[in-house]
């Protein structure tokens, strides 16, 4: 699917853009005639120079990061993307992990580059858009000139694993989900079932590409016809918007509250605001807080959810962009062909189907552990599918606080009721001690004499073995992933 919708733009509308990105005050397209001639190049580099290699990338949000990825997985080679704030240490830890021999960043990342090379002598290192780079691909275009296109060859194999992704929270034992472009397929082929793009519209290549959400709905967007506006800094997520005129965002829930603070600091709307209508946002990586889908949704804006993981190549449940979107759910299961999800008998989603990963690279016992012999993939989440197909999430099982009783309390569902209360912008829910007493740990805007008299009103309403022990009130926010997920000890 992906290979040929590039090849049929590449042939049917060859001016249009796939890309836009900023040179001073002006927005610049970047045709598919050129994003397809650049990959077509860079497919001829790596075949020539590093054939079936795997390639690891380093760098912000950008049209060469996503040239060189589109390249590395339609060449046959495995991509390998990276944190951009791994240290060198952990950047080559990860590469010799791997078995990638050569990494590629961007002329931010030269620094860190250079000392990755340093610490892993055998590492080939190269840069986007160097001098170098630029004289290396100028001798293989002339090498090649006249010779049959990549757009004119047979597509690349769907099955083989194309991407090793590092899943969030990755320390001393990586674990590397190894991914597939029927993987990446299936989550727009998932997509396009449900939300209404249109050719010629615009979006933003916002989400970090070192994060599977981000490379997945670039291609979603790609392979049906939409213009990606390049946005390297999420600091310029109201600007870019503006400028682009964007029609639908992909965002998790921190970037669509900044977003929203935004829009409602310049107009009553969303469109007033930007100048244009915003169609859409689809929210994942993390549950959206009420308070947000609310507030988006009163500046004109429909808010949808997802849910997925690294290992089932991001968004496997997608709520609709027309009807009902079952508010509070994770969509509707895929409604791709081999797709399929249960709940197991102690309420464990499981998936199984194109999108879940091949298994963890080098880690045959945890990729055991989370894939079982029919193939179900274990995601750890508890849930429950209703009747109407929608997925509804109730909690991490490895959160899942056991109290003393035997009783079992779900830190989501607490979490969810506290952002709810007025001036509470972040909460923990974790339980403590050998009692395991529920611990609330939050950070607002609100005195801490009214967190503890909201805490102490929600308790009333609560069931007596749900209620918070202690709260905790921060002075500043908590420490978030690159992706901006709350990092939960």
């Amino acid at each position: 699917m992906l290979f040929e919708a590039f090849k049929r733009f590449r042939d049917e509308d060859p001016a249009a853009p796939a890309f836009l990105v900023t040179s001073g005050d002006r927005s610049l397209p970047i045709s598919w005639r050129q994003f397809t001639d650049d990959i077509d190049l860079v497919v001829r580099l790596i075949r020539n120079h590093a054939p079936g290699t795997s390639v690891a990338l380093l760098g912000e949000n950008s049209y060469e990061w996503m040239v060189a990825h589109a390249a590395i997985v339609f060449s046959g080679a495995v991509a390998v993307p990276l944190d951009v704030n791994l240290t060198a240490q952990e950047i080559a830890e990860r590469m010799v992990f791997a078995n990638a021999t050569v990494l590629v960043h961007s002329s931010l990342y030269d620094e860190k580059a250079r000392e990755v090379g340093r610490l892993a002598p055998g590492i080939i290192v190269g840069a986007f858009g160097s001098m170098k780079t630029e004289r290396l691909l100028d001798r293989i275009r002339a090498l090649f000139s006249g010779q049959k296109s990549l757009w004119n060859s047979p597509p690349p194999n769907v099955d083989a694993v194309s991407t090793i992704m590092f899943t969030s929270g990755t320390t001393a034992r990586p674990r590397g989900a190894q991914l597939t472009l029927a993987g990446f397929e299936a989550f727009a082929d998932s997509a396009g079932r449900v939300l209404r793009t249109e050719r010629g519209k615009r979006s933003l290549m916002l989400l970090p590409l070192h994060h599977i959400f981000g490379i997945c709905t670039s291609y979603f967007l790609l392979c049906n016809g939409v213009a990606l506006g390049v946005c390297p800094d999420f600091r310029r997520l109201y600007a870019a918007v503006e400028r682009f005129r964007v029609s639908f965002l992909f965002l998790v829930p921190a970037l669509a509250e900044i977003l929203a603070a935004k829009i409602e600091r310049h107009g009553a709307s969303a469109e007033e605001a930007l100048g244009a209508p915003l169609e859409w946002i689809l929210v994942g990586g993390a549950p959206l807080p009420r308070r947000i889908y609310e507030k988006l949704t009163s500046l004109g804006v429909k808010m949808i959810t997802g849910y997925g993981l690294t290992e089932t190549s991001s968004l496997y449940s997608l709520a609709p962009s027309e009807g009902d979107p079952h508010v509070g759910s994770a969509g509707l299961v895929s409604q791709t062909p081999g797709v399929e999800a249960k709940v197991s008998g102690s309420g464990e989603l499981l998936l199984r189907g194109p999108s879940v990963m091949k298994g963890y690279y080098r880690d045959p016992e945890r990729t055991a552990e989370a894939i079982d012999a029919e193939g179900w993939f274990h995601t750890g989440d508890l849930g429950r599918i209703d009747k109407d197909g929608f997925v509804w999430i109730e909690g991490r099982a490895s959160r899942t606080i056991v109290l003393s009783s035997g009783k079992k309390v779900a830190p989501e569902e607490l979490e969810e009721k506290l952002l709810a209360i007025p001036g509470i912008l972040e909460a923990v829910v974790t339980g403590e001690g050998e009692s395991r007493e529920i611990t609330a740990e939050v950070y607002g805007t609100i005195p801490e004499p009214s967190v503890h008299r909201a805490v102490g009103q929600l308790n009333m309403m609560l069931p007596t073995y749900k209620r918070i022990h202690t709260t905790k009130v921060r002075i500043s926010p908590f420490p978030r992933t690159s992706s901006g997920k709350i990092k939960v000890s």
